[in-house]
């Protein structure tokens, strides 16, 4: 019994620890230039991460294009923060494919991060004034 007692919370801290957020170095192959657009997200899209945490889009959130990789555009919110979440928690960006979200672009990082289950993204677009 006093085994247990001891074991018992070692196996629950090994298994109740959250999983690292999966990554993989990019280069970016477009460069971000001035921004000439605003995406404005239409509608509030929820996002389960691979790591297990949910996260949403709201509303209203706006990007602008920050370049671009392999895997998609890259899309820097202007208006609000966007983390993703595993055992650390990492500043993050969209990367967008056909209208889709794919994933996420880590900027201190400098790493992509693949949604298994890429999700719809509704964006408006606006032009910026010069």
């Amino acid at each position: 019994m006093k085994a247990v007692c001891v074991l018992l919370p070692m196996v629950l801290g090994v298994f109740g620890c959250a999983s690292e957020v999966t990554r993989q170095p990019v280069d970016l192959s477009r460069v971000r230039q001035p921004p000439e657009k605003l995406f404005v997200a239409s509608q509030t899209v929820p996002v389960r991460l691979d790591s297990g945490y949910d996260r949403s889009i709201r509303a209203g959130t706006e990007f602008v294009d920050a370049g671009g990789i392999a895997q998609g555009d890259i899309l820097k919110p202007t208006n609000a923060n966007f983390t993703v979440e595993g055992a650390h928690m990492h500043e993050a960006w969209l990367v967008v494919h056909a209208g889709r979200l794919v994933g996420f672009y880590l900027p201190v990082e400098k790493a992509f991060s693949p949604l298994s289950a890429p999700v719809a993204l509704p964006l408006e677009i606006k032009e910026l004034r010069k």
